[in-house]
């Protein structure tokens, strides 16, 4: 069978590649085309648009960048008219991939949604737009099977594609970062939010100079790391994470990686003042992490937008680094929690032979 699948940043393609891989092993013949990155083309598929071209962060972004976003969405639209997919399968990213969504399902394309956007934290707007032009959805924290579920939307619980990755992640030991305990640095992984971490680490590391830091860099912004002192690691973020005392983190799923790998830390964000100004007025939200949005609670510090700064960062890492500080017990304590609450493994396989049996039964029904 012929699949299309849109990503929209670089966790959806480790997680794409994935699940690539393992619709492969069910479907052998498969044919895939995809917008993703380095990942989905080595696991197999054909991708036409880098993930890089989507990474747009901000209102500001989003206005500056309507005339490209068009261009796009009809680059899309003509794609998958000449490629005539069997199913197209959108991986979270859910602002892009919902409009993209009412593209495929308007020409009439069976449409699977895996990861999907976090209504029940962000935008609850959203379920009605889900339910119009998604056929199938896979979530991944069982919670959100009931959500959808209770607003009428076929909802599959397929398990968390994050402990499956770090289940499969294995230290390398000739791959020595320090010999020295260390913080990492995690700036994040789309453009803009390395713009707006890196010089506050930079300063940070210079106002500390008694604690080592290590950047978890992503190769392909590589040239945005290329002004500053920290030493940079790329592509290795688990290695990173796995030898360091604590983490500073952007916000987004690295939260949660961070936590299921056991390190302490402080989540840090910053984003255009319009945008962040909006946001809070129409976005009803205690915290911006996962982890304390999935614990319902300030489980692990958030340093926003004005907070995201030298004095501040200090001042958490004085309370998260050492062994015995009732901030790191406690975190970590947390984190144990929190592994019960995102539910078990197995959901790239698990996601494969539900989108290859969905998309069967789908060609069935219309030929």
């Amino acid at each position: 069978m012929k699949y299309f699948i849109l990503v929209g940043e670089k966790s959806g393609d480790l997680h794409g590649s994935n699940l690539i891989k393992e619709l492969i092993s069910f479907d052998p013949s498969a044919e895939i085309q995809a917008w993703g990155g380095d990942e989905m083309k080595q696991a197999g598929a054909k991708v036409l648009v880098h993930h890089k071209k989507l990474a747009i962060m901000g209102l500001l972004g989003v206005l500056q960048n309507l005339s490209r976003l068009k261009n796009l969405f009809k680059l899309f639209g003509e794609q998958i008219e000449a490629f005539q997919p069997d199913t197209v399968i959108f991986i979270d990213y859910g602002g892009f991939n919902l409009k993209a969504a009412r593209i495929a399902k308007l020409k009439g394309f069976h449409t699977q949604f895996y990861i999907a956007p976090k209504v029940w934290a962000w935008n609850k707007g959203r379920v009605e737009t889900i339910k119009k032009w998604i056929d199938e959805l896979y979530v991944i924290f069982p919670f959100e099977k009931t959500i959808f579920e209770s607003q009428g939307i076929h909802t599959q619980y397929v398990g968390n594609p994050l402990q499956d990755a770090v289940a499969a992640f294995s230290p390398d030991p000739s791959l020595r970062i320090s010999t020295q305990p260390y913080v990492a640095l995690l700036p994040g992984s789309r453009k803009q939010e390395i713009q707006s971490s890196m010089p506050i680490f930079e300063r940070l590391s210079i106002e500390m100079p008694e604690v080592n830091f290590i950047v978890a860099g992503v190769s392909e912004w590589k040239e945005e790391y290329a002004n500053y002192m920290i030493p940079v690691l790329f592509d290795k973020t688990y290695q990173v994470l796995h030898g360091a005392q604590a983490a500073i983190v952007t916000s987004g799923t690295a939260t949660l990686e961070t936590a299921l790998l056991n390190i302490p830390q402080l989540v840090v964000y910053k984003t255009d003042w319009l945008f962040y100004s909006l946001a809070k007025l129409l976005v009803k939200i205690k915290y911006i992490s996962l982890v304390n949005i999935i614990l319902d609670r300030a489980a692990v510090p958030e340093l926003i937008q004005q907070k995201f700064s030298v004095a501040y960062l200090i001042k958490g890492l004085h309370e998260i680094m050492p062994n015995d500080s009732k901030v790191r017990i406690q975190q970590l304590k947390a984190y144990q929690e929190l592994k019960s609450c995102i539910g078990e493994s197995g959901a790239s396989r698990t996601t494969a032979l539900k989108i290859v049996e969905s998309t069967q039964k789908f060609k069935l029904s219309n030929s």
